[in-house]
């Protein structure tokens, strides 16, 4: 793909299924792009409600925490979005959701990300 396409600019998506546990990284929460992108937000669903309202994410980029996601003790189906994050992510970089302080919840997170026009191509 050329970077004088419009389709460089598509965003693009990254989801996975988060484990139960108090201030867990789950392995499948964990992402990352051969190419440099844009971290543009994180959105979760719960999967399993939480019991506490502690029920939420920290969104890092590498080991800095770059936003957040509350759910609370929502039910399962509901959705919730960290703010809009804008994070530029070099090539390789792990992206990943930790867990807030409840035990119960489960979640499916989404990464929406774009990928930037001086990224290396393979």
């Amino acid at each position: 793909m050329a970077y004088d396409t419009p389709n460089h600019t598509i965003r693009r998506e990254y989801s996975a299924t988060t484990v139960a546990g108090a201030t867990t990284e789950s392995l499948t929460s964990k992402f990352r792009s051969f190419q440099k992108i844009r971290l543009k937000k994180a959105h979760a669903v719960a999967i399993v409600a939480g019991t506490a309202t502690t029920h939420g994410f920290t969104i890092k980029v590498g080991t800095t925490s770059v936003g957040a996601i509350s759910l609370g003790t929502s039910a399962a189906g509901s959705i919730a979005s960290s703010a809009a994050l804008n994070v530029t992510v070099e090539s390789m970089t792990q992206i990943s959701a930790t867990s807030l302080a409840d035990a119960t919840g489960v979640s499916g997170i989404v990464y929406e990300y774009e990928v930037l026009p001086d990224a290396v191509q393979s």
